[in-house]
């Protein structure tokens, strides 16, 4: 304090500020706000390939929307989608647009592989002609005279055995159809349009997701209006819901910050403490925002979330400044920095330790946080210590508030009611607690981490029903040194997962193999067909039997003789091939090629993951093995808050001495067992990031035992600055308790019953100088 000067302080503030400012004015029109669920996860210690395939699944599905119109008839929906995709091509919102099937396109692709359908066998026809070849021609025969068979009939002349409508058919299983070129479900005597669209902007930038949303509750509601029905699913739908609920949520911690700062007004009687207050709070937060986007690129709204509850916390330190001045008469702003100094550095450096404990696990959104606060804090702790003495020369509140009456009386009174009734408080307060943490139960689905309505779930649900939706998390991942040993990994794998199957372990499953065979399978695919068809006579009974000429048997025999020496390679292939198959080939390296095999309607995962036993073959479960990650983190973080009390309790101790550092320590402590305990008792969600918001409890907890501990005669003002404090906290983070995203909710109520706890223990520290009282 001898060398401080007011003005040169300020002018450093300033100075910091405007180059802040500068950096920011570039910052912020740049594009710097992350709303995508797929940037909170952690990496999932994988394999390179794994993460390959997590990574290309997840940059396919990250900007599409599916849709389904709904009505009684297939006509009424084809009508409903064709609005639909007005409204889309309207909003300017999408590029791609897919509703109707393109014709050329479809006859391209299908001449392609027509050249190939000797060597390309269905695996039902491969079956039946390997245990009885004149089954098929009977199959034939029944299906050409019944009245579908006149959709084959066009196709005889080229392909009498109908071998590539089989080929082609097995690839679109289902209960589709194509209407006026539009694919078609029905269902139960309902009839389903299907429309596929892509976002223009696939970054998921929240102005263009909060249209999203309004234009598909708008469309739903005309649609339904005319008795349809509108279903959709995919991420950024999700992403638009819980961008939507943390806008949502900020609105609501920032309005109850708002009512925490308006005490000030209330209390000091003054525009000034309420105008420094609201500077402090926006250039703490202005600072942190800023230098979070330097060091991420982007941050997610998440930590906007947590960022906008920051307010409550940063205000303590202007807080304890203003409190302080209705501790003497003489009370000048140099006077009251000197006496605040020390217990605010200390506040820093507890809150900095709770803080950046965050950051030590590898999810991107606690290290977001983490880095925000940190930065926030010592942002809000510079202002009060740089800026706040010149700008409140002049200031000495000249009443004594109502509220400083009132915590002074609370705070002699409550601890000595406490200590005098401690003998059956203690027993009721330690069998409360005991019970709550017994009925403590760990939940560590990362799915908890997603905000998305009911509503949303059961529209999701019910497209996969209709339609042959992958498991977004849920794969297999089969590798070969090349394409031929691929190939046999792989139909090894299918071969298993049909027994698994039929026992009733998932609804269906989806691969290459099943539909390109490697040159080997093709050479054996076109000598089946040889030696028990053309060679054993069949062909030719066949095609007598329905009305061909010797001429044309002799042109199928020709035709036949020619295609013995085809093949046709993987790549040429997958040119044909639909989106859909595409996305299963993640292609070939020096040293292996990997693809996956979808899995949908899963009911044994145990059963699947059995599996990995094969050659070449890795189960991957996403969201298994992230909440197994975060199981593992949840164990992590025990140590680490056991830790950080431990490097709070030796400064403590060090600095106070070993016994007044116990007494200061036990009231955090006293507060996380009840947090704990309440969980329990209220089945509240518990995990990782319960432990975390225990971290801050232990920062803030501890505060309010060392500025007691640091009253001596001025606990009255302590105690109206600690009141405050807690008022404002408890108004920030505690209604993130109301949070629809389980994480935020159980985050916010962590710190809630903590911060709670903490205010009410603290005045039982430094009770040696309650008759010591000069104000």
């Amino acid at each position: 304090m001898r060398i401080y000067h007011p003005r040169i302080a300020a002018f450093v503030w300033l100075a910091g500020l405007l180059a802040l400012g500068i950096a920011g004015s570039r910052m912020l029109t740049a594009d710097w706000l992350e709303t995508g669920f797929l940037a909170l996860l952690p990496a999932t210690e994988q394999q390179p390939e794994i993460a390959k395939a997590v990574r290309q699944h997840n940059e396919l599905i990250n900007g599409k929307v599916i849709c389904l119109t709904g009505a009684g008839s297939a006509s009424q929906a084809i009508a409903y989608a064709h609005q639909l995709r007005q409204r889309f091509e309207q909003s300017g919102l999408f590029t791609d647009i897919r509703l109707q099937v393109d014709q050329q396109d479809f006859a391209e692709r299908y001449q392609q592989l027509f050249a190939y359908r000797y060597q390309l066998l269905d695996a039902q026809t491969r079956g039946i002609l390997l245990a009885q070849p004149e089954a098929l021609i009977g199959r034939n025969l029944e299906m050409l005279y019944s009245p579908v068979g006149q959709l084959e009939a066009a196709n005889l002349e080229r392909d009498p055995l109908l071998l590539f409508s089989r080929y082609f058919n097995a690839q679109n299983p289902g209960r589709f159809t194509l209407e006026q070129g539009v694919v078609v479900v029905q269902d139960d005597g309902r009839f389903w349009a299907l429309l596929i669209a892509g976002l223009a902007d696939n970054k998921l930038h929240l102005d263009n997701l909060d249209g999203l949303r309004e234009l598909l509750n708008d469309a739903k509601g005309q649609i339904e209006a005319a008795d349809g029905e509108l279903l959709a699913t995919g991420m950024p739908l999700f992403t638009a819901e819980g961008s939507h609920s943390a806008q949502r949520e900020i609105a609501i911690v920032s309005i109850g910050s708002t009512i925490g700062i308006l005490l000030l007004l209330l209390t000091f009687r003054s525009a000034r403490p309420l105008l420094l207050s609201c500077l402090g709070i926006a250039a703490s937060t202005f600072a942190a925002l800023i230098v979070s986007i330097m060091v991420f690129g982007k941050i997610h709204i998440l930590t906007l979330v947590f960022g906008a509850s920051l307010i409550g916390v940063g205000i303590d330190y202007a807080l304890h400044y203003f409190c302080n001045s209705f501790s003497s008469a003489d009370w000048t702003p140099a006077k009251g920095l000197q006496y605040i100094l020390l217990g605010i550095t200390l506040d820093l450096a507890t809150s900095l330790i709770s803080y950046a404990s965050l950051g030590v696990p590898p999810f991107p959104l606690l290290r977001e946080i983490a880095f925000f606060s940190v930065v926030g804090l010592v942002s809000a702790w510079a202002t009060v210590v740089l800026l706040f003495p010149l700008l409140l020369t002049g200031f000495k509140p000249t009443h004594k508030p109502a509220m400083l009456g009132l915590t002074n009386y609370w705070q002699q009174h409550w601890p000595a009611w406490l200590l005098r009734n401690r003998i059956w408080l203690a027993p009721i307060a330690v069998t409360g607690i005991t019970v709550g943490l017994l009925q403590l139960t760990p939940r560590d689905d990362v799915r908890l981490l997603q905000s998305a309505s009911a509503e949303r779930l059961a529209a999701d649900q019910k497209i996969r029903q209709l339609l042959p939706v992958k498991a977004d998390s849920q794969f297999f991942l089969v590798a070969g040194k090349d394409p031929q040993d691929w190939h046999r990994n792989e139909q090894a794998l299918l071969m298993r997962l049909e027994t698994l199957k039929q026992q009733g372990a998932m609804e269906a499953y989806d691969g290459l193999s099943r539909y390109w065979p490697d040159p080997d399978t093709q050479r054996d695919n076109y000598n089946l067909l040889k030696r028990a068809v053309y060679e054993a006579g069949l062909l030719k009974r066949y095609m007598a039997e329905l009305g061909f000429d010797e001429q044309a048997i002799a042109e199928e025999q020709q035709r036949f003789n020619a295609a013995e020496n085809s093949s046709i390679s993987l790549a040429e292939w997958l040119d044909s091939a639909d989106e859909a198959r595409k996305m299963h080939w993640l292609g070939c390296d020096a040293d292996r090629c990997v693809s996956t095999v979808s899995l949908n309607g899963i009911k044994d995962l145990a059963a699947l993951a059995q599996l990995q036993d094969l050659q070449g073959v890795r189960w991957v479960d996403q969201a298994t093995q992230l909440s197994s990650l975060f199981e593992r983190y949840r164990a992590s973080a025990s140590l680490l808050l056991i830790a950080a009390y431990g490097i709070v309790l030796i400064g403590l101790g060090l600095k106070f001495g070993w016994r007044n550092a116990l007494t200061i320590i036990s009231v955090p402590v006293f507060a996380t067992a009840v947090s704990l305990s309440m969980l329990g008792w209220f089945d509240q969600l518990f995990s990782l990031f319960n432990l975390f918001a225990l971290l801050l409890v232990l920062g803030i907890g501890v505060d309010y035992g060392i500025f007691f501990f640091l009253a001596e005669d001025k606990r009255s003002s302590t105690a109206l600055a600690v009141t405050l404090s807690a008022i404002t906290t408890l108004l920030s983070f505690g209604l993130l308790a109301v949070s629809s995203t389980a994480i935020v909710h159980a985050f916010g109520f962590t710190v809630a019953a903590g911060i709670l706890t903490a205010l009410l223990l603290a005045p039982l520290v430094g009770r040696h100088g309650a008759g010591k009282q000069t104000e």
